[in-house]
């Protein structure tokens, strides 16, 4: 009978270890990116979208939904009141499982935005990206739904409860990639470029003043000439080149798939002239390089 209460009492501790887990863990780096260390509570202070836009170049495309990055200060919020709610032997589920797919809504958030910038040379790998308290978050989350008291069909609906955030931003982030495909690439083709320049003209502009180089050519279309120095074709169709210099300092264009008949033949080497929106540059203090990534990218006839 004593170790049946004793597990019994374990048992209902483990919600206030998830939920205080929770919390601590909200407010560690979840992330490094390029030098730059990120908290799950760095997205509801703002401090998430200001880090994407003047860092990376990353503004986001929808600003007027920017408020609802708010919502994620629930998390702590949510756990402190499960705690509180298992103390009082009250009803806690409810405050639990919301509190926990917030919770793993915003590690997803985390891992996707990692790879997207993977895609844009910031960093090779997203795993390297991620700090212990990424994890840490996302095994909280899943052992306070876990712990929940959902008796009929209790696995299903658990494992519902632990997939719908992440399924959610899934489709989310989908969507925004859609939504950046389906810019007008034939626009950008027949839009008369606002400057034409050389590339390594480009990057050595970038590198002496990269401030002033973004105030400039950001969301511009821009004509650049110069030498293919790298081109990934990738099993989806779409094409990244890069023009790079001795620095290491590089230019991407990124070519969606109704480029890749255009593209498919250009290999390192060969002198080209693309034509693309600049998503502005990426200067990484790790690697002492510049990054200049562009969209909507054209083959210039």
């Amino acid at each position: 009978m004593s170790n049946f209460n004793t597990n019994t009492t374990l048992i209902k501790l483990l919600p206030v270890l998830f939920g205080s887990g929770l919390i601590v863990s909200f407010f560690f780096p979840w992330v490094l990116w390029d030098g730059n260390l990120v908290s799950g509570y760095d997205v509801p202070k703002g401090n998430f979208i200001k880090l994407s836009e003047t860092k990376f170049g990353l503004a986001n495309p929808f600003p007027q939904l920017n408020f609802l990055f708010v919502v994620f200060g629930f998390i702590p919020v949510g756990a402190l009141a499960s705690i509180i709610l298992v103390a009082l032997r009250k009803k806690w589920n409810f405050a639990a499982l919301v509190t926990s797919v917030f919770s793993l809504s915003l590690v997803s958030i985390f891992y996707f935005y990692s790879q997207y910038l993977i895609i844009l040379g910031v960093g090779k790998n997203v795993f390297a990206m991620l700090r212990p308290s990424f994890w840490l978050q996302s095994a909280f989350a899943i052992g306070l739904i876990i712990t929940t008291n959902i008796n009929s069909s209790a696995l299903l609906k658990k494992f519902a409860w632990i997939t719908v955030g992440p399924i959610f931003v899934f489709i989310g982030f989908l969507f925004m990639e859609n939504y950046f495909m389906n810019e007008t690439f034939t626009d950008t083709a027949g839009i008369k470029a606002d400057y034409t320049i050389t590339a390594p003209e480009l990057i050595q502009e970038f590198a002496a003043n990269d401030s002033a180089a973004n105030k400039k050519y950001r969301e511009k279309i821009i004509s650049v000439n110069g030498t293919a120095t790298a081109v990934e074709a990738k099993s989806d169709s779409t094409v990244n080149i890069k023009f790079a210099d001795s620095t290491g300092s590089y230019i991407i264009f990124s070519l969606e798939k109704n480029q890749f008949e255009k593209t498919k033949n250009i290999k390192a080497g060969d002198i080209i002239s693309l034509k693309g929106a600049c998503s502005g540059s990426i200067y990484s203090e790790i690697l002492r390089n510049t990054v200049i990534s562009f969209k909507r990218s054209t083959l210039n006839k």
